[in-house]
């Protein structure tokens, strides 16, 4: 009885070993600041602050990372890996308070436009060639009186502009075979209005916007544009942005309206488009989307960037996300404009109305690993930008160092007088956060500044009361 008994006992821990080693591998998933900065802003008189808006990437030949980021004066240019601001090219201001500015690039060139009126108005047109050390304005160029737009989408493929008239009445076509000197080719023209264009590989995706309603244009033959397919929203709000899967056999729409859903669309049969799947984040308002691979980047406002699993169109999944406005998650026009996911390494762009530029990395970890890896150790001192900001009457500093080491991190006000120390200390390698409370202090600017090993860096903070 006994050997029968130890037999069945090897038995029983040889199936649940090789059992363990065939259960399918689960992956999570994280979405970590690596860095922030923070581009001036306006608060209004209603409450809303302006300053920020779209961000685009770029990457240079020597695989350097650069982020495009509409501010209140114009298109910021940083590198990413050091968050140096190379240059902010100035563009127009006037007009629109919310400064609405939108990026894309093409070969080593960043387009942009804008709906404010002013200096360098129309199609800007900036040279990165220069970079890491500079970049060149090469100009505007305008079309008549079509010098505003709200968006613009490049089909790098075949080399043309896509821009989003100046009353939203249509789209215009253009051709960017001399990089530096666009020209017009023909422009669409919709029922109603749009909002934004996407186009790749000369199939042009419409967000309608008001009319509630997406459509799908084929530009194969420029002076004989297709219509392919016109879709009615069910219920809709202002059907805003609109993005293909890599493969081109959904699309996702959102709506930038409160509680209505980000949608994914199959588009497989242009005659009988369908609805398959849903979602909608914490604060139930969702401004643009991104896919890359199996899954959609979504600026989600309040909420700031969320990941979601698109591999299953049916079944969206909710697989990380990263709130770049910690303030509240109410569904207001606040917090995260775009995220940009088109990077070499993983990480995502964010830009926030208020004038922060938010670097992530979205990793996503195979849990059958047993030993994990270790964290990752920082290989220089950095202090990363205060969050909120602006604040009232706390806010969030993060830093980090790359060994144990004494560290003063202190708080001035703008004339330079010390207002409190907030670390004098020996700290571990690593991450760290401290908390200010500026409740004893008038509203203003004032400066963070961390010193460590003979190395110091200041932030600006604004408290608002």
């Amino acid at each position: 009885m006994k050997r029968r008994f130890m037999k069945k006992k090897i038995l029983l821990l040889i199936v649940l070993f090789f059992g363990l080693q065939i259960l399918p591998a689960q992956s999570e998933y994280t979405l970590e600041l690596v860095d922030r900065i923070w581009f001036d802003s306006e608060i209004w008189s209603d409450g809303d602050t302006t300053g920020g808006s779209d961000i685009w990437g770029y990457t240079a030949p020597d695989g350097d990372e650069y982020a495009l980021m509409g501010v209140m004066d114009g298109i910021a240019i940083v590198r990413v890996s050091d968050m140096e601001v190379i240059d902010i090219v100035p563009g127009p201001t006037e007009g629109w308070f919310y400064y609405n500015r939108d990026i894309k690039t093409y070969s080593h060139y960043a387009y942009a436009v804008a709906t404010m009126s002013g200096t360098n108005q129309g199609l800007m047109i900036i040279d990165l060639y220069p970079l890491p050390d500079s970049v060149r304005f090469v100009g505007s160029y305008i079309n008549g009186s079509d010098t505003l737009s709200h968006n613009l989408s490049i089909d790098t493929a075949t080399g043309y502009a896509y821009i989003v008239k100046q009353d939203y009445t249509g789209f215009r076509v253009v051709n960017l075979a001399d990089p530096e000197n666009p020209e017009d080719v023909i422009t669409v023209s919709v029922p109603l209005r749009l909002n934004d264009v996407y186009a790749r590989n000369d199939t042009v995706y419409v967000g309608e916007y008001d009319s509630g309603s997406f459509s799908i244009f084929d530009l194969s033959d420029k002076e004989n544009p297709q219509l392919l397919a016109r879709v009615d929203v069910p219920n809709p709000g202002y059907v805003h942005n609109i993005w293909p899967t890599d493969d081109g056999t959904h699309i996702m729409t959102t709506e930038e309206t409160a509680d209505k859903t980000v949608k994914m669309w199959n588009i497989e049969d242009m005659e009988n488009i369908e609805l398959v799947g849903e979602y909608l984040g914490v604060n139930s308002l969702a401004h643009n989307t991104h896919i890359m691979g199996n899954y959609a980047y979504i600026s989600h406002f309040t909420a700031g960037v969320t990941v979601v699993d698109i591999s299953d169109p049916t079944n969206l999944i909710e697989v990380a996300q990263y709130d770049t406005y910690p303030l509240n998650d109410n569904p207001d026009y606040r917090g995260c404009w775009g995220a940009y996911p088109f990077t070499q390494n993983g990480m995502v762009f964010a830009s926030d109305m208020e004038g922060y530029l938010t670097v992530l990395q979205f990793t996503e970890t195979n849990t059958s690993v047993f030993v994990g890896e270790p964290e990752q150790i920082p290989n220089k001192v950095v202090l990363h930008q205060n969050y909120p900001n602006p604040f009232n009457p706390t806010t969030t500093i993060e830093f980090s160092i790359p060994q144990t080491e004494f560290v003063t991190v202190k708080v001035y006000n703008i004339v330079g007088h010390e207002i409190t120390t907030l670390i004098n200390d020996e700290l571990s390698t690593g991450n760290h956060s401290i908390q200010w409370d500026g409740s004893h202090q008038l509203s203003g600017v004032y400066f963070v500044q961390i010193e460590s090993s003979g190395f110091a860096q200041t932030r600006k903070m604004v408290l608002l009361k």
